[in-house]
């Protein structure tokens, strides 16, 4: 089984909103403090409170730092942290959580990354937050975070820049690319820390189907609103399948060469494509067309549009983020005819679901051994049942 965490921002979100909705679940304190005592900085403490707001019970966090106006740059937090006796794997996702905050800085004050200041996100407190955070993903035993809407406040808020808008320009950076709301409240609803954590680490999609709800956390801050402000947490269950998010675009066409669709879809996914497909359908007017589908990563989406403008007579795309369900996979190799092919079998729940031969090791077979395809498949398949004793 596989565990995830899926955040709820309708009532924002900042560093120890997320950490206290995680406190909340069940994280175990003492663990934590205890793993944070590997991090080189001293005079911090959090003591985790609960208590009841707005009609709901939860927790918060309660980080308490001595320090609060030292000022670091981005190679400051990063020897901290890679200086630290953390684990690896903790130290690179908090190292991701601080390059992604660095780089909304950069672009904010138009200077190198290197350059930047953190001031407010570089004190200690914002440190113990975000270090915190990926310390409770390996205690808790998480795979994937998923997050909701971010929900935006409206308003001023006083910095040591001076006074700037609600959202923050760090969080409007960070929230590039991500789906938003603007609930008109007057408030700071979203910390630069909450949206670098949830974006470096977490994906804003839908959750992989067929999950079980084991556990629920409320998180709040130490502002006060007269509105409910809290971040909330759900564990969640499932199979070992794979969720990833990747992008479907599609189109109409009625007016092309149809003898240009099995070039169209070989270059596709020679540019990054996962799947291409044509239906046919009946546009407007009674006129036959074709809905051209292709689903693609987010590192190919750029090529796979400019090679649908390019190769189609299209003049504009359907575009929208998906998840992606994938079974867990894993190969059993068997002989037949003393070819070796391959049985992919895939898993749903830890449970075998289906096998089948890998097409281009039976098709071998069957051109050297001149036996019908069918039946160097049929064969690998009753191998591969006599070896898995099924």
């Amino acid at each position: 089984m596989s565990h995830a965490l899926a955040f709820d921002l309708q009532f924002g979100a900042s560093g120890d909103m997320l950490l206290g909705a995680l406190l909340d679940l069940g994280l175990n304190h003492d663990t934590l403090v205890m793993e944070l005592s590997r991090l080189s900085v001293t005079g911090w403490s959090i003591s985790p409170e609960k208590i009841s707001k707005y009609h709901m019970a939860g927790t918060a966090a309660r980080v308490r730092c001595e320090e609060t106006e030292t000022e670091r740059n981005y190679g400051d937090i990063e020897t901290i942290i890679g200086s630290s006796a953390l684990g690896q794997q903790v130290k690179e996702r908090a190292l991701r959580v601080f390059t992604r905050l660095a780089e909304a800085e950069a672009a904010v004050h138009g200077v190198p990354r290197e350059k930047v200041h953190f001031h407010e996100v570089g004190a200690i407190d914002s440190i113990i937050d975000i270090v915190a955070f990926c310390i409770a993903l390996e205690i808790i035993g998480v795979q994937r975070i998923f997050f909701g809407d971010f929900h935006f406040g409206t308003g001023t808020v006083r910095t040591r820049h001076g006074e700037i808008p609600v959202p923050v320009p760090a969080v409007v950076r960070l929230a590039e690319g991500f789906r938003c709301r603007f609930t008109g409240r007057e408030g700071e609803l979203v910390t630069p820390t909450a949206a670098a954590i949830l974006t470096a680490l977490g994906s804003q999609s839908a959750v992989p189907p067929a999950s079980i709800v084991r556990g629920t956390g409320i998180g709040f801050g130490s502002r006060n609103y007269p509105f409910p402000s809290y971040s909330r947490v759900l564990l969640l269950e499932s199979g070992q399948n794979v969720t990833e998010d990747v992008f479907q675009i599609e189109c109409n066409i009625d007016d092309m060469n149809p003898q240009i669709y099995p070039y169209l879809i070989d270059l596709l996914l020679q540019r990054g494509a996962l799947d291409a497909y044509l239906i046919p359908v009946n546009m407007k007017k009674g006129r036959p067309g074709t809905v051209l589908t292709v689903i693609a990563p987010a590192g190919a989406l750029d090529a796979v549009r400019g090679t649908i403008y390019t190769e189609t007579t299209t003049l504009g795309l359907r575009v929208q983020m998906i998840g992606r369900e994938k079974l867990e996979r894993s190969f059993v190799t068997v002989v037949v005819d003393g070819h070796e092919i391959r049985i992919k079998k895939g898993c749903f729940f830890e449970r075998e679901v289906t096998a089948q031969p890998e097409y281009e090791d039976c098709a071998t077979a069957a051109r050297d051994s001149g036996a019908p395809l069918k039946f160097i498949m049929a064969r690998a398949l009753e191998e591969y049942r006599k070896k898995c004793g099924l």
